[in-house]
């Protein structure tokens, strides 16, 4: 499973990225994890290429073990 976490590095949200990383280590162990910085106020999760939450779409970031429960 490969999980991409693209974040807006001009608005900083690298800590939220680098926090969800450690989350889903936490959870699943080891894991392809991808950060990809962008901007425009993303915050976009992707699991193999499918997206599974978008701050763009929803206003908000996940909740704290939120995306594990949407990852499955």
């Amino acid at each position: 499973m490969k999980v991409t976490i693209e974040y807006c590095a001009q608005c900083n949200y690298h800590p939220q990225a680098a926090g969800l990383a450690a989350e889903l280590r936490e959870v699943y162990g080891e894991l392809e994890l991808e950060l990809v910085p962008s901007k425009g106020g993303a915050f976009e999760i992707s699991v193999d290429g499918v997206q599974v939450f978008s701050k763009l779409a929803q206003g908000r970031f996940p909740a704290y073990r939120e995306l594990p429960g949407l990852i499955g």
